[in-house]
């Protein structure tokens, strides 16, 4: 229980999950001969060596090539390099460490995937020297790191070409026993696999706490099942929001994508599709902070309303106007609830900067409450960004009623210059009107003004006017009226009235 209540204070205190440009990387462990599945969501790749040199230098050319050509990073594994052929793990001093380490320098340079002292130019971004080095014969000697792993790291650091260059490793949930041999890696991460959400969370933070306080922080969840490990792989959404909340983290990088003996994300639909739009977020830059909007709290429906919607560009990417980044609904997501389901970019929104989407949403056509609320998308990667604040509207039922003439079409008998009509009509509208014109609307007249009602109109005459019931600037009904001349007199006597049209508002 201690543990859920500090990681719990830890993510109340951070800084939003929208600020996320300490999360640099997003990568899979160990995804040799996998970057063609998943490249399109991932910044970074992990290359997997084993203990054959040999064997080890051709996988690496072979990987940089493809991440490259990919435009993304690769943390390399170098332990066949800086520790003596011993068949892996566990692993002991090697002596010619530098050197056997200057020769794999001298062909990543060489084939153009190192440029020296510059790793943001590089394929290469950093180098992982041993994985889980407590399980590996390397723990701790006399509260002092192991010699043979100070070497391994010594020899990358030695090399003026790699010496700025991070040097990286991940520990297992003994990493206590080798905390002083962590502590000389730059970037340094925990697998514990045996553990659910809370427990990996803690077991991070408390990692965090054993280290320099220069020391970045990669997150390894477990993000596959069967096999080797458990059925209960780790929450891809809480493994981000701890990603993006934590300062100190540098990369997320699931395990694995792939394996020949367990079934990765790859293979697990569910989780395969939280980690694509995780990873777009963190390849694109991808990141929003809700400001505020403006939206009625009550509607009438079927009709149009002015909205708005401000958020920040809290990511590394700019918004180019007119691309793949929109506005787009939420709750349900895609539901075109207010008339559309997207909204365009006024403008290009370079990162820290503001946008203000301002549209027109129509109310839904049947009376009820509805969910407003949108979020950043940037359709075919990701949705990211906080949500807008989830505002329900009470849709009332739109203006409605009948409108009728008796008798249609009235006589104008012989003598006569008009005939009555009795107009009557009916509506749910508090401010119902009745408007007289002729069929083009032309010169409008009110001729009465109540919800429900009938009312005379002795003045018509062979020219069709048209009455329409109205509530505010909304037509609800509306009917023509004309009168048909006949040559029989009329059945009271003649009559000839001059009654004004109608009266006045």
């Amino acid at each position: 229980m201690f543990y859920r209540i500090l990681i719990v204070l830890l993510l109340v205190c951070a800084r939003p999950a929208s600020a996320q440009e300490h999360l640099r990387y997003f990568g899979y462990f160990a995804n040799n001969t996998y970057q063609s599945e998943n490249q399109a969501h991932t910044n970074i790749t992990h290359v997997w060596t084993g203990p054959d040199r040999t064997q080890a230098r051709s996988i690496i050319l072979a990987e940089l090539q493809q991440a490259k050509s990919y435009g993304i990073k690769a943390v390399v594994s170098v332990d066949s390099f800086v520790f003596a052929a011993s068949g892996g793990c566990p692993y002991a001093n090697s002596p010619s460490a530098a050197a056997d380490f200057r020769v794999l320098v001298d062909d990543l340079v060489t084939a153009g995937y190192l440029v020296p002292n510059d790793p943001e130019a590089s394929t290469v971004v950093a180098f992982y020297p041993i994985d889980e080095p407590e399980l590996c014969g390397l723990k701790d000697q006399g509260g002092a790191p192991h010699p043979a792993l100070a070497n391994a790291v010594n020899a990358i650091r030695g090399d003026a070409r790699t010496s700025n260059f991070p040097v990286a490793s991940i520990g297992s949930k003994k990493y206590d026993e080798a905390i002083q041999g962590l502590r000389l890696f730059d970037w340094v991460g925990l697998d514990n696999y045996g553990t659910d959400n809370d427990g990996y969370l803690y077991d991070l933070l408390m990692l965090s706490f054993n280290l320099r306080p220069q020391q970045r922080i990669i997150v390894v969840p477990q993000a596959a099942q069967g096999g080797m490990l458990d059925n209960s792989y780790h929450d891809p959404g809480r493994m981000a929001a701890y990603a993006n909340s934590e300062a100190r983290v540098i990369m997320l990088m699931p395990f694995l994508w792939g394996h020949a003996d367990t079934n990765g994300t790859r293979g697990i639909p569910a989780l395969r599709d939280q980690y694509r739009e995780i990873g777009s977020r963190v390849k694109f830059g991808l990141a929003a902070q809700f400001l505020g909007q403006s939206v009625p709290a009550t509607m009438t429906a079927g009709q149009l309303y002015p909205v708005s919607i401000t958020v920040k560009n809290t990511g590394t990417g700019t918004w180019v106007a007119g691309s793949h980044v929109r506005l787009g609904s939420q709750n349900p997501i895609d539901n075109s609830t207010w008339g559309t389901h997207r909204v365009a970019l006024p403008a290009t929104v370079a990162p820290q900067q503001s946008v203000t989407f301002q549209f027109n949403a129509l109310a839904p056509s049947a009376p009820g409450h509805y969910a407003f609320q949108w979020r950043m998308v940037a359709d075919t990667q990701a949705w990211f960004g906080d949500a807008t604040a989830l505002t329900t509207v009470n849709v009332t039922p739109g203006p409605s009623g009948s409108i009728g003439v008796s008798p249609s079409p009235c006589i104008i008998y012989a003598g006569q210059s008009a005939c009555t009509v009795n107009i009557g009509w009916n509506s749910n509208r508090a401010d119902a009107e009745v408007w007289v014109a002729d069929t083009q609307n032309t010169n409008p007249v009110l001729f009465a003004r109540a919800q429900t009602g009938t009312q005379a109109a002795p003045w018509i005459t062979e020219q069709t006017v048209r009455f329409s019931l109205r509530s505010g600037a909304t037509t609800i009904s509306s009917v023509d009226v004309r009168g048909v001349r006949s040559d029989e007199p009329p059945p009271g006597g003649p009559t000839n009235p001059t009654c004004p049209l109608c009266q006045e508002p």
